[in-house]
């Protein structure tokens, strides 16, 4: 590992600390950070009413990149929930890039547990995102399978466990990334 991308995976990894030494009344955050040998992947999402901000850094494969974004929630009379708002990416954490972020999202609890959906479109390489966790409420388990890519030709497929801490709102994070051929580990924190 280089001394930046360390220097990076530390203050990426300090950032749930933020909110635990803080006591703000918020609508919820989100906090994931994976690794493995050769990618590094941190994301940080915030809610405070209509708002979210969002936050992903990415060592993928290539250069790190570092997206910004800060979205508004429409509620459409629907079970999901529309988001879309300004993004800004760090490309190479060199250039930067500006565009439109749109989020579409459902969160349904269940008998067992859960079902959360997850679809995410941006301007900037025409990037997307799609995720389907389905959580167990005892054992506290959730399978996540998502998958992304951009114009550039770059695909990913994501299959991932998080087994929940007890007592707390934390989870360790287990999972496989199939074209890129790499497992990883992690940590979750999700207080909505």
């Amino acid at each position: 590992m280089t001394h930046r991308k360390r220097r990076a995976t530390l203050a990426i990894a300090a950032i749930p600390m933020m909110f635990a030494a803080t006591d703000v009344r918020a609508d919820g955050e989100f906090f994931q950070f994976d690794t493995g040998p050769d990618t590094t992947t941190a994301v940080l999402s915030v809610e405070r009413g209509p708002l979210a901000f969002g936050l992903v850094y990415s060592d993928y494969t290539g250069p790190e990149d570092l997206n910004l974004s800060v979205t508004y929630k429409f509620n459409l009379g629907t079970p999901v929930t529309f988001r879309a708002g300004p993004t800004l990416q760090h490309e190479g954490l060199d250039t930067l890039k500006g565009g439109l972020r749109l989020v579409a999202e459902h969160y349904q609890p269940t008998s067992f547990g859960s079902v959360f959906l997850l679809g995410e479109f941006s301007t900037i390489d025409l990037s997307y995102f799609a995720l389907a966790a389905f959580g167990l409420r005892n054992p506290k388990v959730t399978f996540e399978l998502s998958h992304l890519g951009d114009d550039d030709g770059f695909r990913d497929t994501v299959a991932a466990l998080a087994f929940g801490i007890p007592n707390t709102k934390a989870s360790l994070r287990l999972g496989h990334k199939i074209e890129s051929d790499e497992t990883f580990v992690g940590i979750s924190v999700n207080t909505f």
